[in-house]
């Protein structure tokens, strides 16, 4: 008997919006992160899963680069920074490593893309 595995929803990928606030697990992000889980606006995407996100990680921490208040929308509960440019396989983009939040603002984003893309 021929057995058919059908893929969880959780772990299908997807390509990302662009411009969208993320929460994502650090495993799949930067391997010496001390975060579970991290805030990512995303800055560029491919065509399909078989390419590459680029993100910028956000930290409250690391106090530099582009600074960016909290913001309780987009589950942000504390003043941060977008500090660092990584790139994430979009195979690795799926529900069960990211969740959605929000679109960052227009000024934030753009200062951001100037900085890190």
């Amino acid at each position: 008997m021929n057995r058919i595995v059908i893929p969880l929803y959780e772990e299908t990928p997807f390509v990302p919006d662009i411009q969208v606030v993320y929460w994502v697990d650090t495993t799949i992000l930067l391997p010496d992160d001390p975060e579970e889980q991290r805030p990512v606006v995303v800055m560029a995407v491919p065509e399909t899963t078989a390419g590459t996100v680029r993100v910028a990680t956000r930290s409250s921490t690391e106090r530099w680069g582009i600074p960016h208040p909290r913001s309780e929308d987009l589950g942000l509960s504390k003043e941060g920074w977008f500090s660092r440019r990584a790139n994430v396989l979009c195979a690795l983009w799926t529900l069960g490593n990211v969740t959605s939040t929000g679109r960052l603002d227009d000024d934030t984003f753009a200062a951001v893309c100037a900085r890190f893309l």
